[in-house]
Formats: C-alpha cells, sequence, structure tokens
C-alpha cells in the first residue's frame, strides 16, 4: 500500500462523500480497536463506495478484499495494490484459484501481523437490499489462518459495521455507519489445531448476530419500499422529540424489526399507505414538500434562499458543472448495476473536479500571483458548494409551482389520503 496515495484519496473522497451526503452519521466509532489486528466485516449494497465510507472513518489504513478478475490487467492491479486492494479469487471459476487464494491468504495474515486492519464484505456479493444476506465463512477461515501464522500470542478481533444508506443514488441523502463491539476470535479457535467446521460456524453465525444488531434488515425484499417510504417520509412518527442520533438508529431498527414479525399487518399497512404513494408519484412530488407548502403553508423562505444563492453561484455554473454532468452521464452508461451506480458516479466525480481544479490553478497561476490562484480555486469550491444547495432550493421552487396549480379537488384528495397515511403508521408502529 503507498500511504501517501492512500492518504491524497482518503482527503478528495472525504470532501466528495460530505458534499453528496446531506447527512453522514457515524455511531460507536469508538469501540473499533486502533493498535491491534482486526477484521471488518461490511455489509454490502454499495459497491465500492462501501469500503470508501468505511476507509474514510477508521484512523488507521484498511486494506480490502476484492474480486481477482478486476486485477487481470497489470495496470490495474498496480493501482489497485498501490490503494490498498488485494485480490480475492473464486473458487468455482477454477481450480487455479485455490493456489492463488493461498498467496492472498498468506499477505492477509502478514497485515493482520502487523497490527493492520482489513476490510471483508462476508456476504460474498453485492446486492442494492436493505437486509443482511447468508454469510460466506471465508471470514472464519482467514481469522483462524491469521491465528496460526502470528509469531507471537495475540488477540485478534473482528468488528462489525452496518452500512445503512437513505437513497444513495440521489444527491443529497443520507448514510447511517454503526460499528459494533468487537469479537475477539481467540476465544473461538485453539491456533494450535486445525479449522474445526463447527468453530467456523459457530463464529460466522455470531458474526452474523453482530452485523444484524447495526444495521436495518428488512428480510422480505418486498417490504423494502415500504420500511423505506416510512423511514424518509415519516421519521418523527418514530422518534418523537427525542432527536439523539442513537435513539433514531433504535427506532429505525424497531421498524424493521415490526415489519418482520408481522406480515398480515404489514400488508394492510401497504392497502392504507399505496393510495397516497401512488398520488405523490402521479403529481411527482416528495412528501416533505407537500408538509411543508401545503400542510404548513411555508414557502417564501425558499424564495428568498434561492435569490440570496443565486449570486454567489454563477462562477461555478459558469466553471464548476461539466465534471458534474460528466460524471453523472459516465456513471449511467457503464453502471450495468444499480449497486454500481452511486459508487460510479462519486468516484468519477471526485476525481474529475480534481483533476478540473489542477487544470484552473494552472490557468490562474498563468496570470495571477499563486497565492491567488490558490485562492480563486478555493472560491469556485465553495461556490460550487452553493450552487449545489441552489439546485435544491430549485427543486424545492419547481414542487411549489406543481403544488400550487393543483384544484382544489386534487389538493383536498393530497390531503385526505395522506391522513389517513400518517394514522395508519402511527398505529403500526406504536407499542
Amino acid at each position: 500500500m503507498n500511504i501517501l496515495l492512500n492518504y491524497i484519496l482518503k482527503f478528495l473522497y472525504f470532501i466528495t462523500a460530505r458534499i453528496y451526503y446531506s447527512k453522514i452519521t457515524v455511531l460507536n466509532l469508538e469501540k473499533v480497536p486502533t493498535k491491534a489486528p482486526l477484521l471488518i466485516a461490511i455489509n454490502h449494497s454499495n459497491a465500492f463506495l462501501d469500503g470508501v465510507m468505511i476507509a474514510l472513518q477508521t484512523k488507521q489504513p484498511v486494506w480490502f478484499l476484492a474480486r481477482g478478475d478486476v486485477f487481470e490487467k497489470p495496470l490495474a492491479a498496480k493501482i489497485l495494490n498501490a490503494i490498498g486492494i488485494a485480490p480475492i479469487y473464486r473458487m468455482q471459476d477454477s481450480i487455479e484459484n485455490t493456489e492463488k487464494n493461498k498467496e492472498v491468504f498468506n499477505r492477509c495474515y502478514q497485515i493482520l501481523d502487523q497490527n493492520q486492519s482489513i476490510a471483508i464484505f462476508p456476504e460474498g456479493n453485492c446486492e442494492r437490499e436493505s437486509k443482511l444476506r447468508p454469510l460466506k465463512k471465508g471470514t472464519a477461515r482467514i481469522a483462524h489462518g491469521a491465528l496460526q501464522s502470528f509469531k507471537t500470542n495475540k488477540a485478534l478481533y473482528i468488528t462489525c459495521v452496518g452500512l445503512n444508506y437513505d437513497d444513495p443514488d440521489n444527491f443529497n441523502s443520507e448514510v447511517l455507519i454503526n460499528f459494533n463491539a468487537p469479537i475477539e476470535v481467540n476465544k473461538y479457535f485453539d491456533a494450535s489445531t486445525p479449522l474445526d467446521s463447527k468453530d467456523a460456524l459457530k463464529l460466522t453465525n455470531d458474526i452474523e448476530s453482530s452485523m444484524n444488531e447495526v444495521m436495518y434488515n428488512v428480510h422480505q425484499n418486498e417490504n423494502h419500499q415500504l420500511f423505506h417510504f416510512i423511514k424518509r417520509n415519516f421519521l418523527s412518527i418514530l422518534t418523537g422529540n427525542k432527536k439523539s442520533e442513537k435513539h433514531e438508529f433504535e427506532q429505525v431498527k424497531k421498524l424493521a424489526d415490526k415489519i418482520n414479525t408481522n406480515q398480515t399487518q404489514v400488508e394492510a399497512l401497504k392497502n392504507l399507505t399505496m393510495p397516497y404513494q401512488l398520488l405523490l408519484n402521479h403529481h411527482q412530488l416528495r412528501e416533505k414538500y407537500i408538509t411543508k407548502y401545503l400542510v404548513n403553508g411555508k414557502f417564501i423562505i425558499d424564495y428568498i434562499l434561492f435569490l440570496f444563492l443565486l449570486i454567489p453561484a454563477i462562477p461555478a455554473l459558469l466553471l464548476n458543472s461539466w465534471p458534474y454532468f460528466i460524471a453523472l452521464k459516465i456513471a449511467k452508461k457503464t453502471a450495468k448495476k444499480v449497486e454500481f451506480f452511486s459508487s460510479v458516479n462519486i468516484g468519477a466525480a471526485g476525481i474529475l473536479y480534481f483533476l478540473w481544479y489542477i487544470v484552473l490553478l494552472i490557468l490562474f497561476a498563468a496570470f495571477l500571483p499563486f497565492i491567488k490562484a490558490v485562492m480563486l480555486v478555493i472560491v469556485l469550491h465553495f461556490s460550487g458548494i452553493i450552487a449545489l444547495h441552489l439546485a435544491s432550493q430549485f427543486r424545492a421552487i419547481k414542487s411549489h409551482f406543481k403544488i400550487s396549480r393543483l384544484s382544489k379537488i386534487e389538493k383536498e384528495n393530497i390531503l385526505n389520503n395522506r391522513m389517513i397515511c400518517v394514522e395508519a403508521i402511527q398505529k403500526f408502529v406504536q407499542p
């Protein structure tokens, strides 16, 4: 791993992620061991961005394991190794992969013996789902092998992490990253004996339980849409007056657990909330704008904010927009599966803006003192952030126009169905 390159990329994507997501909540980071060998087990729903989000939070550099086929080209392999990504090969693809993985595992053992960290996705594949899929036993095998390889008798830990995305493909969405207390691997294995399948299964089951505790785990795919509809639009019903981030996670977790336990009530809730959801889709509106403009009648402040942000956003609108649209185009063209979209979009945007700012710095420095050129680039960066907020205000004003053009009957229909929806959710979540 190239430490300098790792920190440069970490800084670059720290800024990019903080701009893309309106809120990144991190819980229990203090539970992560920092001076011991560590495996980080992560649920996998958002491609390589899952690894980036974890790497941005940890103090120590983190190695990652990725599918071996992406290492086939020498240049790609060199770059991936430089940023701390090692290959892992699937046994079903080729018998030769068994020997290749022995080399990979030995490398993992060396990394862990140096008190470093390796991130693993125990589910084995990436799917855009708000649930925990069955875990593979590879994490237990690596853990046992590491204990056997250690030169001294030291403790090995596994920390489980829940990545809980709100709406990962859309700008201004939220993500909650929740760390659990570490599992001490030494309690499961005797390093002097071969791996016992029962011990491996026990550790795998405990990893699964630990991961389940820190993530929103909705078992049935057909219930994901209902879960996210309630979470995104009616979070205040779940949390009440208490606004702490830990309380929010606990209440949303309870919602997921309740959806898992009573399918009859879930189907009844779907029937009562679906008419309102269909109305929102039909009019291309979001619940937050219905609440703001139709229920509370508050809209003046959005027009004032739009006018206030317009002038400082002009430099970015003229000079800073093209990397954003090119990154979006790249993501739409190259992301074959939905779970890869936001990763490609954010990854491309971060690199393009970095290169664009270097070009601008060179151009400005050709005509101005270097310090002034740097200040102009910084100003342009903040103008870009303002432009993104301006776009949000524009969407709000556009929604207000749509609502104001609705007929009285249409407005009453929306409000009546919203009232039925709210009452049904309140009844469902009550103790």
